[in-house]
């Protein structure tokens, strides 16, 4: 809720809908809230998406915005978080402050599947090694299973790299791939929080909208 209501008064709006744009089926689709807003008579809006990075579930939220955009005088989409290196830079150090390195401890951060998110995970975790992170592993929770077992160090704190604490956050990641690290002899301690609880994350996707818009540089 504090992403919502800081990107609201960013973007000065006037109505604030949220939208599912893939997952579990709950709650309305992006496409059934965009025709929501054009019968309220809205006229210019702007969709941000939780998603991090440009795979599936952006490209439907773009072909959406697409179908969509007749109806508006302006119909915007913003980028999904991780939309350049500058974005991996501000994201990898958000992360640093967030999660200090702890001697033999190595931080896990566990994401979407899917071949454009993990091309996104692995250019995040060599931003972090570039700060002398290398005590971090970026990755899905599949893949992570086995990077992590095979490690020297034994201790490991857990979190999910997704923007809100929803049902894959916490079923696949704190529960599941938690109890496949335990059961592999790994002495685990979970970070059950989302990005968008980060500050730093939430100005980042604020920007986003603000550069959309034209309101600030890119």
């Amino acid at each position: 809720m504090a992403l919502v209501d800081e990107l609201g008064a960013a973007v000065g709006a006037d109505v604030t809908l949220r939208a599912r744009t893939g997952g579990r089926p709950v709650g309305r689709s992006l496409p059934e809230v965009l025709v929501d807003l054009r019968e309220r008579g809205a006229r210019r809006a702007i969709v941000v998406t939780t998603h991090v990075a440009d795979g599936r579930l952006q490209r439907e939220a773009a072909a959406a915005v697409r179908a969509a955009a007749s109806g508006f005088d302006e119909l915007r989409l913003a980028p999904p978080l991780l939309a350049d290196e500058k974005d991996l830079a501000a994201v990898a150090r958000a992360l640093d402050m967030a999660l200090p390195a702890s001697p033999g401890r190595v931080t896990v951060l566990a994401g979407h599947r899917g071949a454009e998110c993990e091309a996104a995970l692995a250019r995040l975790e060599a931003a972090l090694r570039d700060r002398g992170r290398g005590d971090v592993l970026v990755d899905t929770p599949e893949r992570l299973s086995a990077r992590v077992s095979s490690s020297s160090e034994r201790q490991v704190l857990l979190a999910p790299f997704l923007m809100a604490l929803g049902h894959h956050a916490i079923h696949d990641v704190l529960v599941e791939l938690r109890a496949e690290l335990e059961g592999a002899g790994l002495d685990v301690a979970p970070w059950p929080h989302s990005l968008a609880e980060l500050p730093a994350i939430r100005a980042l996707v604020v920007d986003h909208a603000l550069c959309q818009l034209g309101t600030v540089p890119n």
